[in-house]
């Protein structure tokens, strides 16, 4: 296990897993009053699989390549000004992820057995989606652990 942070974000990584922290493409846009101090708006990408180079921010290319022992993470970071909105009202990193609550639908393009979820939160005075997906829904529930596992070594700062 490794640890990756960097952006007020950190991550314990498992042996066998991929992660990696980057800034949004657009976060030169962001208003400096309203951004996280000293950076832009941040992408945390993290899978148990070999992670493509090139991914979008809620890594469509990687659900391309995610077997069905898969699991991807994606967190994506939002406006400071989002905090306080109704869809960011929940706090803290969400934990304690039920199998059902990864649904084949969740998915903005279903592919195979694959299922999703993404969650809505406020940490830190920063805004975040939590995006996850997992390889096989007939096997969410052991994948639904994998994933908490690897939410409950997340901080954010």
């Amino acid at each position: 296990m490794h640890r990756l942070s960097a952006y007020g974000i950190g991550l314990d990584v498992p042996t066998g897993w991929e992660a990696e922290l980057s800034l949004q493409d657009d976060a030169e846009k962001i208003e400096i009053d309203t951004a996280p101090p000293g950076h832009g708006l941040v992408v945390l990408h993290a899978a148990n699989f070999w992670l493509p180079n090139e991914r979008d921010d809620y890594g469509s290319e990687a659900l391309e390549a995610m077997g069905p022992a898969g699991v991807f993470i994606a967190l994506v970071e939002f406006d400071r000004v989002s905090v306080g909105s109704l869809l960011f009202e929940h706090h803290g990193i969400p934990a304690d992820l039920q199998p059902d609550d990864f649904d084949p639908n969740a998915l903005r393009r279903p592919m195979r057995e694959q299922a999703g979820l993404q969650r809505f939160f406020h940490s830190a005075g920063r805004a975040f989606c939590l995006h996850a997906a997992i390889g096989s829904h007939n096997n969410r529930r052991t994948l639904a652990r994998d994933v908490n596992s690897i939410l409950s070594n997340l901080t954010i700062e």
